[in-house]
């Protein structure tokens, strides 16, 4: 009897240890910070709350950077970390942010659209925590963070998830997930909150263009594609078919009219702005992929996924022995850090110059690195040093 007693207190304090070991971990990736060095052209620093005071305070609270040229122009809105288990979206916004010169226009930058979510990384999927990018000066490191709101800041899901203001019933899940509660509501859930704040963003500062950050599954249709709205598809369609002439493999597809929520439609649908969101293939969050490891994120190299591909079940090009050439003579082998975030670069200036042409009153110019740049030089190469930086233009996020 008195060995059974003290069998359950040994479990009883080594579970306690190894919860509170876990609980270090969590707290930890729950508050670390990344650093980017701003643009000489960065004009202010705004919060989400600004449109929606309710977010103060809260963890879906998010920091906005603006890029003013004081010359009048189009605006632009780009959001990374939509989905922060897709990380090379902030990346991405980073590098924009980073290097962004404004010549005419206004563009705002959200680079972790769901702060929440990036605090939290995706229960059961054994995901590291973080991944690091290799530079001229040392090592940056970013979190890798779950797909929806963390349950700390909003629980419990409900058994059924009814979008609003459609009716539309969806995955009870998914009303953590930022992409399917657009176009949100100021006394909804935090999820929802955050929509309608970035809702309220475009509609307030007449937002022309909008561009979200995603990365997909190889086994996907949606992958390597733009989603454009309605209005948005003659410059989505021009800009794919220069994109695969010129740099690389990029389809196309309308975004859908009966399914709720996806910023692409309701943004379209309550805004003015042209919506766009784009996709790259992220061999990290396939089903079939192996270990979940930092040098996945990287190279985006899986034996598991290679299979998959020569089994004709991938939607986008992968090869990790061979690789496959872009039409700029680069070898790409798997999906490395490089050719995803030159994607969304390229992608996103592309669509800004189709823009351009069909909606001269809406000029915007701008540039920063895109595809070949990074493929040539590294994504590294465009992330500049902290310690090395004037103080006002080094951010936490």
């Amino acid at each position: 009897m008195k060995n059974s007693v003290y069998l359950k207190i040994l479990f009883l304090v080594l579970s306690g240890i190894l919860g509170i070991l876990g609980g270090i971990e969590f707290v930890e990736l729950r508050n670390y910070k990344e650093t980017v060095v701003v643009s000489e052209d960065f004009t202010e620093m705004i919060m989400l709350s600004e449109y929606l005071p309710s977010l103060k305070g809260t963890w879906g609270d998010t920091p906005i950077y603006i890029y003013d040229s004081g010359v009048p122009g189009g605006s632009m809105l780009i959001l990374g970390g939509t989905h922060p288990y897709e990380p090379i979206t902030t990346v991405a916004a980073y590098v924009v942010m980073e290097n962004i010169k404004v010549e005419s226009g206004k563009v705002y930058v959200i680079p972790h659209a769901n702060m929440s979510a990036s605090t939290l990384g995706m229960l059961g999927n054994a995901y590291p925590k973080y991944f690091s990018v290799e530079t001229p000066w040392g090592s940056q490191k970013y979190r890798i963070g779950d797909r929806g709101t963390n349950p700390l800041d909003q629980w419990p899901d409900p058994y059924t998830y009814i979008h609003y203001p459609s009716g539309q019933n969806l995955a009870y899940q998914d009303i953590r997930n930022l992409n399917r509660t657009f176009p949100g509501r100021a006394n909804g859930t935090l999820t929802e909150r955050i929509s309608f704040a970035i809702m309220e963003l475009i509609r307030n500062e007449d937002i022309d263009i909008f561009f979200d950050y995603h990365e997909a599954s190889l086994m996907y249709p949606v992958v390597s594609t733009y989603v454009a709205h309605d209005d948005a598809m003659d410059i989505g369609m021009m800009a794919a078919m220069m994109l695969s002439a010129t740099q690389f493999p990029m389809k196309i597809e309308a975004s859908p009219k009966n399914l709720k929520g996806l910023t692409h439609r309701e943004v379209g649908d309550f805004s003015d702005a042209l919506a766009l969101l784009m996709e790259t293939p992220e061999p990290f969050i396939d089903r079939v992929a192996g270990r979940m490891t930092e040098e996945l994120m990287v190279d985006g190299i899986d034996e598991f996924v290679q299979t998959a591909a020569e089994k004709g079940l991938v939607y986008c090009d992968y090869d990790i022995k061979e690789g496959f050439t872009d039409p700029l003579g680069n070898v790409i082998i798997g999906a490395p850090l490089d050719y995803r975030v030159g994607r969304h670069l390229s992608g996103t200036l592309e669509a800004v110059n189709w823009m351009n042409m069909f909606f001269p009153e809406k000029a915007l110019v701008v540039s920063f690195p895109g595809y070949a740049e990074v493929m040539e030089n590294g994504t590294g190469y465009y992330l500049h040093d902290p310690s090395k930086a004037d103080p006002s233009r080094v951010f936490k996020n």
